[in-house]
Formats: C-alpha cells, sequence, structure tokens
C-alpha cells in the first residue's frame, strides 16, 4: 500500500485515472450483478444465467445422473463441457445451491478473487526485491480495475480468474519449494484448465531437478486421489467410461472447432490463436493448418533455446528478474501455441513486468502502453458501442461487437506476442551469465 500512496501523492494525472477507473469499476459491477441477478434476459439468455454457468451446472447434473459429460457435435463448441471427470465431480457442489444464487455469488467470488491476484502478484514481486515492478503495478491499478479479459471472466462467470489464481500460487510455492502446496496446485490445474500447467517446468529450469521429480510424483498422487475420489462417488465403470472420451474431447476441440473464414464469416472474430488468424486469411486448407503449427514452432525456438541451456547450467544462481521472466515465458509460449485463445487473463501481471525491463527505451514502452491499452479496453469499448447504437452494433445473436477492435483484429494473439518477443530478449540477455557454469558442466 506504500507504493500507491507514493504515487498517488506524486502525480495528477495518476489519481485522476485512479479515480475515473474506480468509479468505471463500481458502475461496471453494479450492472453486472443486474445481469447475474437475471433481471436482463435478454442478455442473459432464456434461462437468465451467465452462459458458462449451465456448463457447469449441467456437468454437475450428468455426473450425478451417470450420463455422458462430453458432447459428440462440437458446431456450439462455445457451450461444450471441456474439464476432467474429477472436475464435474468437484461441480456437483453447485446443485446445493439455486442457480440464481450462485449467479450473483459467482460474480462477487471473481471480484475476490481477482483482488487477491493483485495483491498476490504485488507480494510476489516485493519478496523477490523487485521494486521497479512494484512501483509499476501501483502505477498500473488504474488498467486492472478496467481489465477487459477480467470482465470477460465476470460476464461469464468463467472460473478461468480463480485458475490464474491458482497459476500465480504455483509459480510462488515453487520459487518457495513448498512441495505440498505445489503439488496440491497442479493437481487442480490438471482437472480444470491443463494448459495452465506450465509452471510445472520451472524447477527444471532453474536447476531443482530434485524438487521438480518429487513434485511429479506427488502430484500424480493428488491427481490418482481426485480420479479415485470421483471413482467413489459415480462409480469406477462410468469414469473409466468417461475418460476416454475426455482425452478425445481435447484432441477434437482443435481438429473439429468451427473455423473463421473470411468467405463464409467477414470478421475474425474472439478466437485469435494463430491457428485461426491464419485460417481465416488463407482460407481452411490441410497446407495452413501446417504452416501455422511451422510458424508457432519457429516463434518458440528462441524460448526453447534459453530453455535448454538453462537446463544444462549446473549450480545456477537466478536472478529474481530471471525466475520471473521465466515463468511468464512459459505462460506466453503456451498460449502461443494452443489453438484456441480467447484471451490473455495472466497478461495484467505481465504488463508491469514487461514495462520494468524496458528501462529508458521510450518508443517501446509507448508501443506496449498502446497495444495493451486497446486491448484493456476492449469492454469499455463494447459497453458504450452499445449504450450509443444499441442491437445496430450487434450481431449473430448478439456474441460480436461490430466496433470491437477485437472482433476483426488478433489483438489478444498482439498482446501475447508483443510481451513473448520482450522477455525472450530480455532473457537472451542475461544468459551470458550462465557461461560460467555451462564451462563446467562436461565433468558431469
Amino acid at each position: 500500500m506504500e507504493s500507491l500512496r507514493q504515487v498517488w501523492s506524486k502525480s495528477k494525472l495518476y489519481r485522476f485515472a485512479l479515480i475515473a477507473a474506480i468509479v468505471w469499476f463500481i458502475l461496471r459491477l453494479f450492472i453486472q450483478v443486474i445481469y447475474a441477478s437475471g433481471a436482463m434476459p435478454e442478455l442473459t439468455g432464456e434461462d437468465g444465467l451467465p452462459a458458462d454457468l449451465p456448463v457447469y451446472i449441467g456437468a454437475a447434473q450428468n455426473f450425478t445422473l451417470g450420463q455422458d459429460l462430453y458432447p459428440q457435435d462440437l458446431s456450439d463448441s462455445t457451450f461444450h463441457y471441456p474439464y476432467s471427470p474429477p472436475f464435474a465431480m468437484l461441480s456437483t457442489l453447485l446443485l446445493w445451491f439455486p442457480a440464481r444464487w450462485i449467479a450473483l455469488g459467482g460474480t462477487l467470488l471473481c471480484v475476490v478473487v481477482y483482488a487477491l491476484l493483485y495483491l498476490k502478484w504485488m507480494q510476489i514481486f516485493k519478496e523477490l526485491s523487485l521494486p521497479d515492478v512494484v512501483e509499476k503495478m501501483a502505477y498500473t491499478l488504474p488498467v486492472w480495475l478496467i481489465f477487459s479479459a477480467f470482465w470477460g471472466v465476470v460476464v461469464y462467470v468463467n472460473i478461468g480468474i480463480l485458475v490464474a489464481l491458482v497459476a500465480t500460487l504455483l509459480i510462488e510455492s515453487i520459487l518457495k519449494e513448498r512441495l505440498g502446496w505445489s503439488a496440491a496446485l497442479v493437481s487442480f490445474l490438471l482437472i480444470s484448465k491443463v494448459m495452465w500447467i506450465f509452471p510445472l517446468a520451472l524447477p527444471l529450469l532453474l536447476g531443482r531437478h530434485k524438487f521438480f521429480l518429487k513434485l511429479i510424483g506427488l502430484a500424480a498422487l493428488f491427481y490418482a486421489g481426485l480420479v479415485g475420489r470421483s471413482m467413489f462417488v459415480a462409480g469406477p465403470d462410468y469414469i473409466l467410461a468417461q475418460y476416454p472420451q475426455y482425452f478425445a474431447h481435447l484432441q477434437r476441440i482443435a481438429s473439429e472447432f468451427p473455423w473463421h473464414v473470411r468467405d463464409a464469416i467477414p470478421f475474425l472474430g474472439y478466437n485469435h490463436s494463430i491457428k485461426q488468424s491464419l485460417v481465416f486469411v488463407l482460407g481452411l486448407q490441410p497446407w495452413v493448418l501446417q504452416l501455422a503449427t511451422v510458424i508457432k514452432v519457429l516463434i518458440l525456438l528462441p524460448f526453447a533455446l534459453i530453455c535448454w541451456r538453462l537446463s544444462r547450467a549446473k549450480g545456477l544462481a537466478t536472478s529474481s528478474t530471471l525466475q520471473v521472466g521465466l515463468a511468464f515465458g512459459l505462460y506466453l509460449g503456451a498460449f502461443i501455441w494452443l489453438d484456441i485463445v480467447w484471451e490473455v487473463l495472466l497478461g495484467i501481471a505481465i504488463f508491469p513486468f514487461v514495462l520494468s525491463i524496458l528501462e529508458k527505451k521510450k518508443w517501446k514502452k509507448a508501443l506496449v502502453w498502446t497495444v495493451f491499452m486497446l486491448y484493456a479496453l476492449v469492454d469499455v469499448i463494447q459497453f458504450f458501442s452499445y449504450m450509443i447504437g444499441g442491437d445496430s452494433v450487434v450481431v449473430m445473436q448478439g456474441a460480436y461487437v461490430l466496433t470491437d477492435p477485437s472482433l476483426h483484429f488478433p489483438l489478444t494473439m498482439a498482446v501475447i506476442l508483443l510481451f513473448y518477443i520482450i522477455i525472450t530478449h530480455k532473457l537472451w540477455q542475461l544468459l551470458p551469465a550462465l557461461s560460467k557454469s555451462e564451462s563446467q558442466i562436461g565433468r558431469y
């Protein structure tokens, strides 16, 4: 809080921006509570619930009734259940409450978790002795309050913000080598959003091989315990039948995803993956899908080389910048590889870190501020566009706002690639410090 007070006292512009952001946050949350209460069914759908809640509730009901969790038809990819059977077991807790209570409670829970996410990253940066990043965290608080990816999670009442907090806690636990907590957090990510498992590579890259092996083993036991518990609740035959469908479903999501092709749909949409961007421009053909894979591999090669050199270094004394840079690089690399990229939630924590490592390069800072602020303001743009233009600015059952720049340009991937390039370049600059360690590895 001291850093916030210092920034507040130094800048009139900051005070104005923070007050405006707080007013917006309160207004936006008030509207969201009305939205979740079902008072606006024309926006929330016939059941009056935020869009992702029926997915969780439906999976919980199917689990309780012993019915299949995974659809055979992916034509409506937005509302399919993409999580593991044990997560469906945990979702049965939702059946204890009325759906409207869950919508309202989930909305408020998202806000609480988001606040914890900010405080946790502030704490991590302080404990790692990164005062420049701490200062940038204070400066960027107004951006946190308007951040479009967060409000997108709140609109849908999605578990994404909770998963972001779990991944953050996992990063902290791994850096502090807290084995039990790390294993428990890994197991939660494994049963929910598997792509967020990226921190698992951190101990291996930082030379903590024994901790890595222990973590893998204990996380496997935790995961097996969750699977065993789900078998106890629903029966082993049911769980064993669902798991092959679960793995097949994960494979089918990318191969059968309803890609936007320019000849059929005149705008890119909100999946900003490299594959979707290429398909939109070049068409849905096998060589385009293969080209996307080649491009992703080429983009990730520099970071892969850094990881390879780190994994070979012995007795490595890592800096805080290196540790955090690796964690964020792994996150960005994972989302570069994905074929479906809706948001970059952890980008709000990466933003101040990136600003801090750019040093005095003003044009680079201006570029980062411009690109990220455009992404952060998407929710504001959508809101005021609808307030001014009404239904005339939305198409396809209101799912797309025509004035939204991210509908026509892969803004999410632009943020990911920009942050990835800056962090990878910084990590590359830190590599010469490893030369002494690498010169000693020949005897091993």
